[in-house]
């Protein structure tokens, strides 16, 4: 019987993209407890915050899926273009943002009922989603016009865009929704911006091709993939300079931070699997098996 998602430790859901399933990782035994089949591609996972629910964008099906995380399985898809890639849910898990990569669109969708709530207008190939801690604002990385919007998500619109570097993808808010960094994959850096006004207020250079970023240590850790190195960059928040590199698996794409905000997990593409590395003394504890094709783009972790 599967185990709930409000009892034992939290679960992690990763993106198979090539073998169109999903991984379920028991994090206190580190072991894949389940495969979930997934048509279209899954590439973006979001979680509910009751852990109820996951999330996963199929561009090649048009939308997303929900999996009910009890049952294990896909209980409904909601179409809502080709395009479907980034995924986002509130933290009050009443919305469902989809970036769509092709019409320049960001989609919102009711939980309850998934049904569309709005469709608001971005920049060029939005991919890259990430909600306030408060619901208030939804920021999505322009990959293509090298640049993030914050989006009011009561009036659903834009209200302010700011600079980053070249093909923002992958973003990640701090715990008070202060900061956001945000990783650019043709620059080979990460713009650090301060979402009030949307002023940039560093660039920090890491190493080739990262994608995506994740907070660890209560904020002091950035720790960020990097594609085509096979490593992990670690920037200390406060001097925003690069402490550390850590080798990884092959072409690491999804990164999120376990809720014991030390272990932080890593989708390995190339090597089918995830790296866990321990946040304190930077060094991989772990390597799990998952499929082929990992990406967890988004935020993967369950309750």
């Amino acid at each position: 019987m599967p185990v709930s998602p409000l009892w034992g430790a939290p679960f992690a859901y990763i993106t198979n993209q090539l073998d169109e399933t999903v991984s379920v990782i028991n994090t206190q035994t580190g072991v894949v407890e389940s495969t979930i089949p997934v048509a279209g591609k899954p590439a973006g996972v979001a979680v509910s915050p009751d852990g109820g629910k996951a999330y996963i964008s199929t561009p090649e099906a048009n939308g997303f899926a929900v999996i009910d995380t009890q049952q294990r399985k896909v209980i409904a898809k909601v179409e809502i273009n080709s395009g479907s890639l980034g995924i986002a849910v509130s933290p009050d898990g009443n919305r469902i943002y989809v970036a769509d990569w092709f019409n320049n669109t960001v989609t919102a969708v009711d939980a309850a009922s998934l049904t569309i709530a709005g469709t608001i207008a971005a920049g060029q190939s939005p991919s890259g989603l990430m909600v306030s801690p408060n619901n208030r604002w939804l920021y999505v990385a322009n990959r293509i016009d090298n640049s993030v919007s914050k989006i009011d998500t009561k009036a659903l619109r834009v209200v302010k865009t700011a600079p980053a570097g070249e093909h923002p993808f992958g973003l990640t808010l701090d715990t008070r929704g202060d900061r956001l960094y945000v990783a650019n994959v043709k620059s080979d850096d990460v713009t650090v911006i301060e979402t009030a006004a949307m002023k940039v207020l560093a660039t920090v250079k890491v190493n080739m091709l990262p994608y995506a970023t994740a907070l660890a240590l209560n904020d002091s850790r950035l720790f960020v993939t990097n594609q085509d190195d096979g490593s992990v960059s670690v920037i200390d928040t406060e001097t925003l300079k690069e402490i550390g590199l850590i080798p990884v698996g092959e072409k690491p794409e999804g990164i999120v931070t376990h809720p014991d905000d030390r272990n932080v997990y890593v989708a390995n593409w190339f090597d089918g699997n995830v790296s866990v590395i321990d946040a304190r003394n930077l060094k991989v504890a772990g390597t799990i098996k998952t499929g082929e094709g990992s990406r967890g783009f988004g935020q993967f972790f369950g309750k």
